[in-house]
């Protein structure tokens, strides 16, 4: 997992956006941070399981993972992230 003090400060400011409400793709910039994301798996897809879940919402948003929703309220709350195996 990644460590708070290794984001930039776009990818920051996306993660605290996307614990507020899933992100869409309509800037490149956002997309290109977001994708970064996905590879670092703190933001993921939508997706067919969000839908099959009962979100309504478009299946292109980027939505955090558990990872990056530990990640973002351990630096929230200013407290080291637990790693687990």
């Amino acid at each position: 997992m990644s460590e708070p003090q290794d984001l930039n400060p776009d990818e920051r400011n996306i993660l605290l956006t996307a614990l507020r409400a899933p992100l869409f793709d309509s800037d490149p910039g956002v997309m290109g941070v977001c994708l970064r994301l996905c590879g670092r798996k703190l933001l993921q897809r939508a997706g067919g399981v969000a839908v099959a879940n009962g979100w309504r919402g478009s299946p292109h948003a980027f939505v955090l993972t558990r990872e990056g929703w530990s990640l973002v309220n351990a630096e929230r709350r200013r407290v080291p992230v637990l790693r687990t195996g």
